[in-house]
């Protein structure tokens, strides 16, 4: 009678694949551990940015009307708030030169005017900004008007002068 030689086998073949499947399913814990920290940390973050960003999509304002009185030099800027929201005007820009203390363009002050920024607009307002222009304007030049928000927004008016 012939003797069957023992074979030496480590490891049988099912106990092999149920070492391989603990071992996945452990690599996928530790990685779904790491993900949700990872995550939930931009998450917070994010959800800030959109709640801050759902604010501003409801502050609308314009820059209406813009007249030029050539006697001194200035330019008159009609700002109305058409959102749902009060805007907080923090600049006005006129030729991308600031109008709060550059030499150039300075915001005018006295009367009923908005004269100090920053300047908050109500719901459904107006308010009138007089910019005095120091170094004047010729007949037919474009000016680009600025209006921008603490949120962020910006009105624009293109005109030329008289």
């Amino acid at each position: 009678m012939r003797r069957r030689a023992k074979r030496n086998l480590a490891v049988s073949t099912v106990v092999a694949n149920l070492l391989m499947i603990t071992l996945t399913l452990s690599l996928a814990a530790i990685l779904v551990a790491w993900a949700g920290t990872s995550f939930g940390s931009f998450s917070s973050g994010a959800q800030l940015f959109f709640a801050q960003r759902g604010q501003s999509v409801q502050e609308r304002f314009v820059i209406e009307n813009v007249y030029f009185i050539n006697s001194n030099h200035t330019i008159m800027m009609f700002v109305r708030n058409v959102g749902v929201e009060d805007i907080k005007l923090v600049a006005i820009y006129v030729d991308d030169i600031s109008c709060s203390g550059a030499s150039t363009c300075l915001l005018v002050s006295g009367g009923g005017l908005c004269t100090t920024l920053p300047y908050t607009i109500g719901v459904g307002q107006v308010c009138e900004f007089n910019v005095t222009w120091t170094s004047g304007w010729s007949s037919g030049s474009i000016f680009n008007l600025i209006a921008t928000s603490a949120r962020g927004n910006r009105a624009t008016f293109t005109i030329r002068s008289p």
